[in-house]
């Protein structure tokens, strides 16, 4: 479970959003010529905010499965749920003017989320929460996925320390860009990267989500049967 645990963690954390609002800020503050232990302690509680919440909520669905009892149950529906969301990216990515009503505004909610007020290490919390909550319908079906095969294999604790394991590899990828990003000429380098990158982000969500839940569908059939 370990290596699967990782990688979905990584390919999980690489969501334009998290790091287009955190690109954005520091953009700001290196802007104003705020100081730079401000700035490292508003990326750092803005990543720590973004951590606690997609843990929590990785954490409320693992104890909901183990309290009722229905791993297998929640098995197939994450499966077939996850086979559904990674079919939608790959069709929003080459068509995305063919939308599906109600579907297509809920998939496709998660916005730039801003603060209009003074930036602040509360203020970075806040946004922090924000973008965990948003993360998960945008590409929280790689997370569900895997929090349904560790409901499957592991024990409760067990699962809470894989938890742990996919919210570090979730966050990772944000500190690197952050560390690099309080510099002026990697910033421009990273928004540019960042940039020409966003749009095949949805794709590589998708296919990704597509294999995952094929693979998830395939290995409850086996064990079941």
């Amino acid at each position: 479970m370990l290596p699967l645990v990782v990688v979905n963690g990584l390919i999980d954390s690489f969501n334009p959003c998290a790091i287009g609002v955190l690109l954005l800020y520091v953009s700001i503050l290196l802007g104003t010529n705020s100081p730079r232990r401000f700035i490292l302690a508003f990326g750092g509680f803005y990543i720590l905010a973004t951590f606690v919440t997609y843990f929590l909520i990785g954490l409320g669905i693992l104890q909901i499965v183990h309290l009722f009892g229905v791993p297998h149950f929640f098995g197939w529906v994450a499966a077939f749920l996850v086979l559904f969301i990674g079919l939608f990216y790959i069709k929003d990515y080459f068509w995305p003017l063919w939308q599906i009503p109600v579907l297509s505004p809920f998939l496709s909610r998660c916005r730039m989320v801003t603060w209009n007020k003074k930036l602040t290490v509360f203020s970075a919390l806040f946004l922090g929460v924000l973008i965990g909550l948003c993360e998960f319908p945008c590409s929280g079906g790689i997370y569900l996925a895997t929090v349904a095969m560790l409901s499957l294999r592991e024990t409760f604790w067990q699962g809470v320390g894989y938890l742990v394991i996919y919210n570090t590899m979730f966050i990772l990828p944000l500190v690197i860009i952050f560390v690099l990003a309080t510099n002026r000429a990697m910033l421009a380098k990273i928004k540019s990267w960042q940039s020409k990158t966003a749009g095949k982000a949805k794709l590589v969500s998708g296919t990704f989500m597509t294999l995952l839940g094929i693979g998830l569908l395939i290995w409850l059939i086996l064990t079941v049967t």
